[in-house]
């Protein structure tokens, strides 16, 4: 919902920058179907199929923690902006279940701010800890192979996620966020405050438990599927 509008004053190409920037928090711009756009504020609305829905909650939830990846964060900070140039209202990305994500409009400092620190998530492998003082230094390898060394932790969790070395990990803590000159903001440190093992099965081996998991179908389940088979978002 953009509430700075309706369908009557909505420019076309302020349109299409806020559904471009939708789709990359999403993360599925391919996916997304726009079906109408409903009155009083603009509100797209998007059909798209089951697996996609899920997914874009999870997206959600993920920004909503400070995670997500580099292209959903700017997008995020780049609605907020746009949001605030237009009207200062809060904007809402909603499905059926409810309202997945807000839109406050950005602070003025935030968008000259060259850094800004936030409650960050971050999932990737352990390569190296250690050094003199408190916090120890980490090292960490996001899933696309890029080496973080600003990390640290307090020394009584850099020992406990010693054995964890080369084996994947969900950190979580507050990060500094470097904006580049290109309008993308990239983790530049954290301060590690709790993690968790992540699991490194790989999807076959994921999709060979759910077959063997003891599921009781409904009778109805065909149609129950078939209803929630495109949601709008």
């Amino acid at each position: 919902m953009i509430p700075a509008y309706t369908p009557d004053t909505m420019p076309l190409d302020r349109l299409l920058d806020y559904l471009r920037q939708i789709g990359d928090v999403v993360g599925a711009p391919q996916d997304l179907h726009l079906v109408r756009i409903e009155a009083s504020s603009t509100m797209p609305v998007f059909s798209v199929q089951v697996p996609v829905a899920i997914q874009a909650r999870q997206r959600a939830a993920e920004i909503r923690t400070g995670g997500g990846t580099d292209r959903q964060r700017a997008a995020y900070n780049q609605i907020r902006q746009m949001i605030r140039k237009d009207s200062g209202r809060p904007a809402s990305l909603k499905d059926r279940t409810g309202v997945i994500l807000d839109f406050p409009p950005a602070p003025e400092e935030l968008e000259s701010a060259s850094t800004v620190r936030q409650a960050t998530t971050f999932d990737g492998s352990l390569m190296r800890l250690g050094g003199v003082g408190d916090p120890v230094p980490v090292q960490m390898q996001d899933l696309n192979g890029e080496v973080f060394s600003g990390f640290s932790a307090p020394r009584t969790i850099a020992k406990s996620i010693a054995p964890l070395i080369f084996e994947p990990i969900r950190v979580t803590g507050i990060g500094e966020w470097e904006r580049t000159p290109q309008g993308v903001w990239k983790l530049n440190r954290m301060s590690i405050q709790a993690y968790e093992p992540l699991s490194n099965e790989t999807l076959a081996e994921v999709f060979q438990k759910l077959r063997l998991a003891p599921v009781i179908w409904p009778p109805d389940a065909d149609d129950l599927l078939r209803a929630e088979r495109e949601p709008d978002l």
